[in-house]
């Protein structure tokens, strides 16, 4: 098993790494060459996290943002800059926990790659009868690889439609080939109480989560009145997920290996002119994990107005 999984994660890494196949098709594909761009524009971003135990207790962590956003090139230099607006009225639990994380998404002429990583300390919990309370020693840990491979760059542009970088000239499509590492850690000092199915109860001190995808789907680009765009793309796939927690002061324990679907989404919608362009995208990312002990939901949800200056 585990020599399977070392395969899965070659091909992998292999398979995004891989050199562009063949030259771009240019009655399909516009390639910008400006030495000099300028965007502005908006984001808003939706993350939740809840954590609930069988007792239907839940750990919950919610984000939401609104920022302006500045960026451009200069010759081979990229650079973006995030300026908060609004935590849309969730900084409240914010205020009172701490957190630090990064995150990096690179549209690529033939692939997309996003890497992240978060610790959060501190969520609020809430017990079915409507008791809420914030507790401190709680703390998660998430990082997330991430990204897919155009199969036929030649005729299909990621950057045309979410970075504007490249033009779409005709309507065309790929397949999609990808995949996912994850891993999620929670922690709590004074355990996490769950009962258990002979009626005693288990405190948790430590639940980790660590999972592998791979996935395939297609996205399409569909190109009318010669400079609007509307695209579409979906992955979809199996993840193998491997599960332990400890209990409190008592030895790790180890869940069997379970699998599960997932299905992530991107889509664009704009207008790419020359030198003038402007598009809205939206990437979610949602995520619902069942186990004996803990059930995760994870929502990520993440939509951008980005306007493109050329010179």
């Amino acid at each position: 098993m585990l020599s399977f999984f070392r395969t899965l994660l070659f091909c992998f890494v292999f398979l995004l790494s891989a050199p562009l196949l063949g030259q771009i098709d240019t009655t399909f594909i516009q390639v910008f060459d400006n030495a000099y761009r300028i965007n502005t524009g908006l984001k808003y971003r939706n993350k939740s996290a809840v954590f609930s135990t069988p007792a239907g207790e839940e750990f919950k962590l919610e984000s939401r943002g609104l920022s302006y956003r500045i960026g451009g090139r200069y010759k081979r230099a990229s650079y973006t800059f995030s300026i908060p607006i609004s935590d849309l009225g969730t900084g409240t639990d914010l205020e009172k926990g701490t957190g630090f994380g990064v995150g990096v998404t690179l549209f690529l002429r033939q692939q997309l790659l996003h890497a992240s990583f978060k610790n959060t300390k501190g969520f609020r919990s809430e017990m079915p009868g409507g008791e809420s309370k914030f507790r401190d020693d709680v703390s998660l840990f998430q990082a997330t690889v991430f990204g897919f491979q155009v199969l036929n760059p030649r005729k299909f542009s990621l950057r045309s439609s979410f970075k504007q970088r490249d033009r779409q000239l005709q309507s065309n499509g790929s397949f999609l080939i990808g995949g996912l590492i994850d891993r999620q850690r929670m922690r709590s000092d004074n355990g996490i109480l769950i009962p258990l199915n002979n009626g005693n109860q288990s405190v948790v001190a430590r639940y980790a989560q660590t999972k592998l995808g791979i996935g395939l789907g297609y996205g399409y680009t569909w190109v009318f009145k010669d400079y609007w765009f509307i695209t579409p793309m979906a992955i979809v796939g199996p993840e193998f997920r491997f599960i332990a927690f400890d209990e409190l002061d008592e030895v790790r324990e180890r869940e069997k290996i379970r699998i599960s679907p997932r299905l992530r989404g991107h889509f664009g919608f704009g207008w790419n002119g020359d030198p003038l362009a402007f598009a809205v995208s939206a990437i979610y990312l949602p995520s619902f994990d069942a186990t004996d002990n803990l059930d995760t939901k994870v929502n990520n949800l993440s939509i951008e107005l980005r306007i493109t200056r050329r010179f």
